[in-house]
């Protein structure tokens, strides 16, 4: 494998608060997303998002070559839940999703609401199923605001959509590796155990030269960063509130340079 582009933008404009991350090693490159913590609670000084994503990175780096996507769900959960404390209650959890490719079987795994490209593929991201309700209620109740006045600089500086899903943010961490969640169930990387039916692995086709990882802070995943940051910016700058083409659980910063984290890994593999 051979890095061709790599970026990480935290959404406060502060690297050091960033809670993405990427690591390429010999075997394994991946794109690593910690959750956006609900409970305010910290992690040796960190915030949960930051901590999960920390733990989770590092023991990527851990993996053997050999590892197949279950081995591989399985050590990090391991690593996780052997970082934190005992009996965290669910929303109290810290979490992290990520996608991995495997250099030696040629296979993309997904844990969670990150994406990958590569030639043929879609360009767009899709949300998980709990988030596109939540983002339609945010979404409806901004816009009622909006009509009965209030502005974009007033709803940018405090996000009442978000103040009225967060009841929901919160209680689903009972869907999370949950089946019996139904269609509303997810898989994260909380130290619990992931059902193997809520990750997906693909394989890429051997006439595959360039793959690219990202977060879901880039909605639409295009064959170069410069590109994917031009179309992320324009989708920001026609939808600052993130309630139509952005349509989200959360609108952008006050600091502007986002509605979320975002990374990009671009491979030659």
């Amino acid at each position: 494998m051979r890095i061709i582009e790599c970026s990480v933008m935290a959404k406060t404009g502060n690297p050091e608060e960033s809670q993405d991350g990427t690591i390429v090693t010999d075997d394994f490159a991946a794109v690593v997303d910690g959750a956006t913590d609900k409970s305010s609670r910290t992690f040796d000084g960190i915030s949960g998002g930051r901590f999960a994503m920390t733990v989770v990175t590092e023991a990527i780096s851990r993996l053997p070559a050999e590892a197949d996507c279950a081995q591989a769900v399985s050590a990090l959960t391991i690593a996780l839940a052997h970082a934190l404390p005992d009996r965290l209650r669910p929303t109290e959890r810290p979490g992290a999703v990520t996608v991995i490719y495997s250099d030696a079987r040629r296979e993309v795994w997904k844990i969670g609401d990150v994406g990958f490209w590569y030639a043929g593929l879609p360009h767009q991201q899709g949300q998980k199923p709990v988030d596109a309700v939540a983002s339609a209620m945010r979404a409806a109740v901004v816009r009622a605001e909006l009509i009965s006045g209030t502005t974009v600089e007033e709803l940018t500086a405090h996000d009442v959509g978000r103040e009225a899903i967060m009841p929901l943010l919160r209680r689903q961490t009972l869907f999370a590796n949950n089946p019996a969640a139904g269609n509303l169930a997810y898989p994260v990387l909380d130290g619990r155990a992931v059902p193997q039916e809520l990750v997906t692995s693909t394989s890429v086709p051997p006439d595959i030269t360039e793959l690219v990882l990202a977060s879901d802070g880039y909605p639409e995943i295009l064959p170069t960063l410069q590109e994917s940051e031009k179309r992320v910016r324009e989708m920001m700058a026609a939808d600052p509130l993130c309630i139509g083409t952005l349509r989200g659980t959360k609108g952008l910063t006050p600091a502007g340079v986002g509605f979320d984290d975002r990374s990009y890994l671009r491979l030659e593999i």
